[in-house]
């Protein structure tokens, strides 16, 4: 009976850092190593009725047990802010992504055909779900996108768990567990988004290595999902499996050509579909194609790889932040066991990570790379993938090293000492570091002002309706979700000219659509626009994303501003209502 009341009382206990983290009423726990502080002890805590209710647990597995599980309850805490009704935007484009989800039900959403968009189809493609139900709401929306997060990385982490084989390996139920839940909080570190997740949990389910076209099928699949999401993602499913290969099968005894034309077919066919899916979707989605690979025109700003305004870790120090634990595992590891494995199997592991770690580090540098590395997530997938089948010896060796020719039997005691303190210090930083990106992120729960909004939708709305009823245009540069989910009724979309492509376009300056968009501009095409507030204030390398609002500036805010002035000010929305000038520039 006491067992059962320690057990009740710890499942209540994850509960208890996530309620005092966000709950309004206390504050101590804005300041981080308060709430880092705190949170070892909750940990400690934690263990101990762990242990009281499974003694036979011993101390090490109830605290990884009870650390990953509370960061885990944390983390999925932390979507409860976004499953909200709240009718606008939470953040500069969450809102916009749901409306490039509809357009591809948009003849059922809109009444008119509308191409899907040119920017991650596939994303979008998943979070169209929801408008497959008629009057599908902002809210479900919303709810829908946490329900793709917190699914795809936990059964990305349990198939590789499943994979590893932990529990036929006589490992603990409680470190399978612990496993999973590492891997949920690093799959969030990029974060890895969920449509490249699907792509990995479809590889880690349907490949085998004993059944070459079985897998080449997987791989042809995902490819083709791999086409409509980013051009840095098309090796990707031909590259995770052949470090499954590397990593499953022996090198030793196969003619050197015969052992790597499998996983070279599984790459060449796999970025070839892959392309081929991407040529066949720009073709299909009626889009031109000269706005296609913005990606390539955008600037290439190197300086962020060190500490900056818009990335004060740095891409650099924050990528080995992140790496150097596993990658400091796996270098002990092997070699500590360079003996046991074919050279060709470690170059190509190490090829497919420095491959992949190049890619992401480009795309993280152009104009509009963001402040994480969430364009690492290739990288971060297979360095995920590669270092736990590493550490959990499921690379299987070409032969068994004689005791002779282990390293540890060549080694003095002191040497083996520090080998094994090298891996438990890796083994440490590897657990605490996905727990403490976890712990700083988030913190007490929003107050949104929901009367406010009321108000700037009625006032919108009046204003809109008005329009429309002259015969004049309004388009929507931000906030279009509210055509999208009928908070705006009767004014006809205008496809074009939306904040996230908009801005796209202008920090890849692709000069046919800006000009389009400039010339609807200066012929004062629209009676009326929606938008953020347009400032013409220039900021440089010296302002966090400097850059892009420079070319915000320069290519949107002043082009509409010679041309249009704000009519009405919503400033409880951070929304301006703007009007042709009678005077416009000269």
């Amino acid at each position: 009976m006491v067992r059962k009341v320690y057990g009740i009382i710890y499942i209540i206990s994850f509960a208890l850092f996530p309620w005092l983290v966000m709950s309004p009423a206390i504050s101590l726990l804005a300041n981080i190593p308060i709430r880092l502080g705190i949170f070892c002890l909750l940990s400690l805590a934690g263990a101990f009725l762990f242990r009281q209710t499974w003694p036979r647990q011993g101390w090490g597995a109830a605290l990884l047990f009870t650390t990953m599980g509370y960061a885990t309850a944390y983390k999925l805490a932390s979507f409860i802010p976004d499953i909200s009704s709240y009718p606008f935007s939470l953040a500069w484009s969450e809102a916009s992504r749901y409306y490039y989800a509809s357009l591809w039900l948009s003849k059922q959403v809109y009444g008119l055909s509308v191409p899907p968009s040119v920017l991650h189809p596939s994303r979008y493609l998943l979070q169209s779900i929801p408008f497959l139900i008629p009057n599908s709401s902002l809210w479900f929306s919303r709810f829908w996108q946490v329900i793709l997060w917190v699914t795809t990385a936990s059964v990305t982490s349990w198939l590789l768990v499943r994979k590893l084989a932990l529990a036929a390996r006589s490992k603990p139920l409680v470190i399978s567990l612990s496993m999973a839940l590492w891997g949920f909080l690093f799959l969030f570190q990029g974060p890895i988004y969920y449509h490249l997740l699907f792509m990995v949990i479809l590889i880690l389910w349907g490949y085998d290595s004993t059944h070459f076209w079985r897998t080449l099928l997987v791989v042809l699949v995902a490819s083709l999902w791999a086409g409509i999401s980013r051009v840095n993602w098309l090796p990707v499913p031909g590259l995770l499996v052949s470090a499954l290969y590397l990593m499953e099968v022996k090198a030793k005894g196969n003619p050197l050509w015969r052992y790597l034309y499998p996983p070279a077919i599984w790459v060449l066919a796999g970025t070839g579909i892959a392309f081929a899916s991407q040529q066949a979707y720009q073709l299909w989605s009626g889009n031109p194609q000269a706005w296609f690979g913005s990606s390539f025109t955008a600037d290439l700003l190197w300086y962020r790889l060190l500490p900056n305004p818009t990335f004060p870790l740095g891409i650099l120090p924050s990528a080995l932040l992140v790496s150097l634990p596993l990658i400091g595992l796996m270098i002990v590891r092997l070699i500590n066991r360079r003996q046991e494995f074919h050279l060709i199997r470690v170059l190509g592991l190490a090829a497919i990570l420095g491959v992949l770690f190049m890619g992401g580090v480009i795309v993280s540098v152009k104009t509009g790379g963001g402040s994480n590395l969430h364009n690492l997530d290739a990288y971060l997938t297979l360095l995920f993938v590669i270092g736990s089948y590493i550490f959990f010896d499921r690379f299987q060796p070409d032969q068994l090293a004689q005791p002779d020719e282990n390293v540890q039997g060549r080694l003095s005691s002191a040497s083996i000492t520090l080998f094994r303190l090298s891996e438990g210090i890796f083994v440490a930083a590897a657990l605490v570091i996905p727990v403490y990106f976890t712990l700083t992120t988030g913190g007490q729960l929003p107050k949104r002002d929901y009367p406010a909004a009321q108000a700037a939708l009625q006032t919108i709305n009046t204003q809109a309706q008005q329009v429309v009823n002259r015969g004049g245009e309004v388009l929507f540069i931000s906030q279009r979700h509210l055509l999208t989910f009928n908070y705006v009724q009767n004014v006809p979309l205008i496809p074009e000219y939306e904040l996230v492509f908009l801005m796209e376009m202008a920090m890849s300056n692709n000069t046919a659509y800006m000009d389009a968009f400039q010339a609807d501009v200066s012929n004062q095409r629209f009676a009326m626009i929606v938008s953020e507030p347009l400032v013409i204030q220039y900021q440089g390398r010296s302002h966090g994303f400097g850059e892009e609002n420079d070319a915000w500036v320069a290519r949107v805010s002043e082009p509409v501003l010679c041309y249009y002035e704000p009519a009405i000010k919503l400033d409880s929305v951070g929304l301006v209502l703007y009007t042709p000038r009678l005077n416009p520039c000269k």
